[in-house]
């Protein structure tokens, strides 16, 4: 009787065949073979996390006639699953990632506690994209510099530092002012008994006196291009070394004086002068690993969306230390300094990102003293 047949009605008894093979692959998008013994293809999709395979579609021959296309309809429909797209980006489960973050210096809370908090909120706005996360804090407490080393090393994975053209060029900044350009705003701690302060000193005076700085701040490098000379010390001694004599003056952001100061013992003898403002162009970053261009950019995205609503702007202005700055600054002369370590990444983001905060009239009406 086969022998009587015709090859097109061997094609057509084939296809069907075919088409009842692959029937086990019901619309409840079950896989076609047992957990057991999962097989792969190089072709394959996730649903309900069961790995499945699309068996290979093969067009239907040029000579086939339209009734027997329709016996290989079922091969095509079985490959969608009951209409799914194989495309494995829609199906896949977003990755959880854990990130490490440096411990904070004692008397350095507030300013740390924001970075923090700003940065949780970028990373929430954007795990749609890139999925969840947690945050580590290390239990070691770290110079800045060592911090951004530890980035290199795989100690940590997220910091933020005031920016310089070489922490640019050795790791990967975002390059996006998270303190609005008011690390850049200084006011110094001094003796409580200093009277030289009493009137407001020039940059001309101020050059005639010593500062105290951190050994690997970019601030240090700051005062001395200016021509104010700058004792090297750790953070921890600046204060007692400013309290004993050895310096004058302890420049610190107006984010962080008023809170550190009141972390001093009480027989520290030190105040805030109530006079200058010490301004300079100085944005404070979050920093990655150089090789870490992915983590950068989903900081930046969360960031940009941040501002773009408001909510970054929010926020900031609802640190109870942002209220505290804009209170010190009022009424201040100012003594502008140039930086010599501005990159030129810095200069256009402060230029374009500062637009979004309004902090024109923070500082008063006082001319600014400027360099001849």
């Amino acid at each position: 009787m086969i022998s009587k047949m015709d090859s097109r009605s061997i094609l057509v008894l084939l296809s069907l065949l075919v088409s009842a093979l692959y029937a086990p692959l019901n619309v409840a998008g079950e896989s076609l073979f047992s957990p057991a013994t999962p097989q792969h293809s190089k072709n394959t999709f996730y649903q309900n996390s069961d790995l499945i395979s699309a068996p290979k579609m093969e067009a239907p021959p040029s000579d086939v006639s339209a009734i027997e296309a329709l016996a290989i309809k079922p091969l095509a429909k079985a490959s969608g699953v009951n209409g799914l797209s194989l495309d494995t980006s829609a199906q896949k489960t977003l990755p959880h990632k854990t990130f490490r973050l440096p411990n904070v210096h004692p008397g350095r809370d507030p300013v740390y506690a924001y970075a923090k908090t700003l940065l949780a909120k970028a990373l929430t706005v954007t795990q749609g994209k890139y999925g969840t996360f947690d945050l580590q804090v290390s239990h070691q407490e770290a110079a800045q510099e060592r911090q951004l080393r530890s980035l290199e090393h795989d100690m940590l994975d997220i910091t933020w530092s005031v920016s310089s053209a070489d922490r640019e060029k050795q790791h990967r900044a975002v390059p996006i002012p998270i303190m609005a350009g008011l690390f850049g705003k200084r006011i110094m701690i001094i003796r409580a008994n200093d009277n030289r302060f009493d009137e407001p000193l020039s940059l001309e005076k101020l050059k005639l006196m010593r500062a105290v700085q951190g050994y690997d701040w970019p601030d240090t490098r700051i005062f001395r291009h200016n021509k104010i000379p700058v004792l090297e010390t750790t953070y921890k001694a600046s204060f007692r070394i400013v309290s004993e004599g050895f310096a004058d003056m302890f420049p610190r952001s107006v984010m962080e004086i008023q809170h550190e100061l009141e972390n001093q013992p009480a027989d520290s003898e030190l105040k805030i002068e109530p006079n200058l403002l010490i301004s300079y162009p100085s944005p404070l970053f979050y920093f990655v690993a150089s090789d870490q261009e992915g983590l950068a950019n989903r900081i930046a995205e969360g960031l940009t969306i941040l501002l773009e609503s408001g909510e970054f702007q929010k926020i900031l202005m609802s640190q109870p230390v942002y209220e505290e700055s804009m209170s010190l600054m009022r009424g201040r002369t100012i003594v502008e300094l140039n930086n010599p370590l501005l990159s030129e990444h810095s200069k256009v983001a402060l230029s374009r990102y500062l637009t979004y905060f309004k902090l024109d009239a923070l500082t008063g009406d006082s001319e600014p003293f400027k360099e001849n």
